[in-house]
């Protein structure tokens, strides 16, 4: 797990969890990302919004989570940080991806696939791919193609 590690202290000094959330309200989520004995020490939210004539029904919050350390057992603390976000209530799919992997036109597609590492929507489970390996895999490839097609894409949409 050193590389995923690596990437959320990108900065070499603070560990950052991006967590990204689609939803269908007008209202950004809140969402309290404290578990247990973890905590971020800052939260920053963002509301980003296609561009006018694009998809204009679909909104993104992205949570930046900051913390002095990687929490310790991050793979349990970023399956919290999933459905924290993925239940909130206007929420339809959440995922976890690196700094600058953002962008409207590559929501959980297949050429953004290695900079994601985590994804959840409704009541199914979060899936993590924490090894750089496995991000680049066919596998993750496909699971977030199907949490796309299921929860970002409407009929008749392309």
């Amino acid at each position: 797990m050193s590389d995923i590690v690596e990437a959320l202290m990108w900065d070499g000094v603070r560990c950052m969890i991006s967590v990204f959330a689609a939803h269908t309200g007008d209202e950004t989520p809140s969402v309290d990302f404290r578990a247990d004995a973890t905590a971020p020490t800052r939260v920053r939210v963002f509301e980003l919004v296609a561009e006018e004539g694009r998809r204009p029904e679909r909104r993104v919050a992205e949570y930046d989570l900051t913390f002095d350390e990687v929490p310790p057992g991050l793979a349990g603390y970023l399956r919290v940080c999933l459905l924290r976000a993925c239940s909130a209530e206007t929420s339809v799919v959440a995922w976890l991806g690196f700094e600058g992997s953002f962008h409207f036109d590559h929501l959980l597609t297949e050429d953004v696939a290695h900079q994601i590492y985590g994804v959840c929507a409704g009541s199914g489970p979060p899936k993590l791919a924490l090894e750089a390996e496995e991000r680049r895999g066919d596998r993750w490839r496909e699971v977030l193609r199907r949490h796309a097609d299921a929860h970002l894409t409407r009929r008749g949409e392309q």
